[in-house]
């Protein structure tokens, strides 16, 4: 998959921002939303969000309905002063079991880990790995931005600037 061309400031976000809103459309046509920890797979050009195999409801929309959001409007943590919101809509290309390591889920672990350093403990102790392995099971939703809005300072009040999504080869 070709290389995502983005603003520097819009790159940032995604590289960033800990959490974002995740939406999908359920069986009966209602938005679902959840707060997520989204990674941003930058060679491939996709945000890649995870869901435990314990709770597949995201999962099972997006194959259902596959144009998702995902909302960037918590900069909590980020280390970006005066960040922006960034509004992806996409499309999800893959929902697929995670039963082997792809070589992206390393770098999202260490993330995870550095955003959460509490987290250490808890995948440290052998009683909580065999008690809920169910946790460490995934399923990864993957993501295309096919439309992406920015709203500058993080301020909804204003009118947001549409970014062209291009890929580069």
């Amino acid at each position: 998959m070709p290389f995502l061309s983005l603003p520097p400031e819009v790159r940032d976000v995604f590289k960033a921002f800990y959490t974002c809103e995740f939406t999908t459309v359920n069986s009966q046509g209602q938005p679902l939303t959840w707060p997520t920890e989204p990674y941003y797979n930058e060679p491939e050009g996709q945000i890649i969000v995870t869901s435990s195999i314990s709770f597949p409801v995201k999962t099972y929309n997006a194959r259902r309905y596959p144009r998702v959001s995902l909302l960037y409007s918590d900069p909590t943590g980020s280390k970006i002063d005066d960040a922006p919101a960034v509004l992806v809509q996409g499309d999800v290309t893959a929902v697929e079991e995670l039963v082997e390591d792809p070589p992206w889920s390393y770098e999202m672990f260490k993330e995870s880990i550095e955003r959460q350093p509490n987290m250490r403990k808890f995948v440290a102790n052998p009683l909580a790995q065999k008690l809920f392995m169910f946790e460490y099971q995934r399923i990864g939703i993957f993501v295309r931005p096919r439309r992406i809005l920015v709203w500058a300072h993080g301020d909804f009040n204003l009118a947001p600037t549409e970014v062209e999504v291009s890929y580069v080869e």
